[in-house]
């Protein structure tokens, strides 16, 4: 896990480390070996870092409590409980993989929202494959984008089975094609899922239209250890001399704002990233108050703890600045935090055009929290809690458990947010492929509605101007993904909430 530091005003962190002080004293005092410690670890750290923390204080856990996941849904604030931002789980180290982009996966797009209903009654479904990972096991048996996957180990996609799609056991699927017959069966796949780096940086191309040089990024979730990755292809950008900018997010969950802040510092124009400007605000609690995060800040040296690696150096993004005045990004409903971040924030100093759909409204920020260990999260014992000391025993309960809470909500360097629209609204309204999927084409096709709208927009160009299909037999019809059922996905780690990634209380 990625060491977490947040620059804290002097002013506040005094304050903070004051409270902590009195606060900590009482409530180092030993607990009942009644109570459930898992429970205990819940209440010692929301009823301090939560962002709702005065609704936790109070209830402390009782030897009644002894389910630690229902514990922790009870204490949750209305608001996060209805957005199931917070959330808690009992395998710290699968939360940890998935978030350093090493998670064991098949490999291709996983998303709840690409479920098309394959019977009226809507109780079976396709499942639509947005892009595919390189070298994964679904890249090696030859899935790509737009492929479908209609049976699971013989068996029709249902609710009672779709979460095979995102789980960890091999499973053998049926796959479909697209046709302009509709969706016919292709062939049959087994597939045992691996662990794999997930490179967000998936695909990159510079398009040349008269003197327009646009530079296009699909991007797909936000993990700072990849950061390099996306030097790399902007300082290929800047030396191709690229006068604009595409930022395709249409499926990006979201992420580290590190990574965030990272990205923007090579868009924004480059004198304003020179001066370090605020990005982003962040609302704490009101014991823990505001601090902020900024352009032009990186990782300048490795990051070494014991002896051993935690962070690496990251290039300087100011060397692959592109100094843009404008930018096109694209982001739909399947776009969430640190997309919705880098859209918003980016505004205070460039022109952004935001082409797709309003987005999935997650406007906060969240931490990952582990009883001891650092390497898994912000250890809670002893950061905030010196004087306690956990036995072996203690340990070895608590080994597998970490919580994601709210902490803050952002806004961006002026104070401006958009809660009031729980998205955010888009400049050119657009559906992909025209909400047909037998429009929708390979990523970075220019024939793809959100890619050619941005280049018709950035050139002036009528041959890149999205064109919808006016005629469409009864089976293309019937494929719209207006018809698209959304299910709940274990593995949606990163479209909660903003995960600060770097985040540390000095004490």
């Amino acid at each position: 896990m990625k060491k977490i530091l947040v620059p804290f005003s002097i002013t506040s962190l005094l304050l903070f480390v004051v409270l902590f002080v009195t606060s900590c004293e009482k409530k180092d005092e030993p607990v009942a070996d009644t109570v459930n410690a898992v429970s205990q670890f819940v209440y010692d750290g929301m009823s301090v870092l939560y962002l709702w923390n005065d609704e936790v204080n109070g209830r402390k856990p009782t030897a009644n409590d002894t389910d630690p996941k229902k514990y922790f849904q009870r204490i949750l604030n209305k608001t996060d409980t209805e957005h199931g931002w917070s959330w808690i789980t009992d395998d710290a180290e699968e939360l940890k993989a998935e978030f350093d982009g090493e998670p064991k996966t098949f490999g291709y797009h996983y998303s709840g929202s690409f479920f098309l209903p394959a019977n009226v009654e809507r109780t079976e479904f396709y499942y639509i494959i947005g892009y595919v990972y390189p070298s994964s096991p679904a890249a090696n048996a030859g899935l790509k984008r737009l492929d479908l996957i209609g049976k699971i180990n013989g068996q029709p996609i249902t609710n009672d089975n779709y979460r095979i799609l995102f789980g960890d056991s091999p499973a053998s699927f049926s796959i479909y094609k697209l046709t302009e017959n509709g969706i016919v069966h292709d062939r049959e796949e087994r597939l045992a899922p691996v662990s794999i780096q997930t490179n967000p940086v998936l695909f990159d191309e510079i398009y040349t239209v008269g003197d327009k040089k646009i530079g296009y990024l699909f991007y797909t979730s936000f993990i700072s250890n990849f950061n390099q990755q996306l030097f790399d292809v902007f300082n290929k950008f800047k030396q191709a001399g690229v006068t604009d900018l595409v930022l395709d997010l249409r499926y990006n969950p979201g992420g580290d704002i590190s990574a965030a802040t990272y990205l923007a510092s090579m868009i924004a124009p480059l004198s304003e990233v020179r001066q370090k400007p605020v990005f982003t605000k962040l609302a704490w609690n009101k014991d823990i108050g505001e601090n902020k995060e900024y352009l032009g800040v990186y990782t300048e040296k490795d990051s070494l703890e014991n002896g051993k690696l935690v962070k690496k150096a990251e290039p300087n993004p100011i060397e692959a600045n592109l100094d843009l005045s404008n930018v096109y990004i694209i982001a739909t409903p399947d776009s969430y935090s640190a997309s919705e971040l880098i859209t918003f924030c980016l505004r205070q100093f460039v022109n952004v055009m935001h082409i797709g759909g309003k987005t999935g409204g997650k406007y906060t920020a969240s931490i990952t929290i582990h009883p001891y260990d650092h390497n898994l999260g912000y250890p809670l014992y002893p950061e905030i809690y010196p004087r306690k000391v956990l036995s072996s025993e203690k340990k070895h309960i608590l080994k597998n458990w970490a919580m994601q809470p709210i902490v803050a909500k952002y806004t961006d360097n002026k104070g401006n947010d958009f809660i009031a629209t729980d998205g955010l609204i888009p400049d050119k309204a657009l559906d992909e492929g025209f909400g047909y999927i037998d429009h929708w084409v390979p990523i970075g096709d220019t024939k793809d509605t959100f890619l050619g709208q941005a280049i018709y927009m950035i050139t002036g160009d009528e041959n890149y101007k999205p064109v919808n299909v006016k005629t469409r037999n009864a089976a293309m019809k019937s494929l719209r993904s207006a018809n698209f059922k959304q299910f709940p996905i274990p593995k949606d780690f990163r479209k909660e909430a903003v995960i600060l990634d770097n985040f540390k209380l000095e004490r």
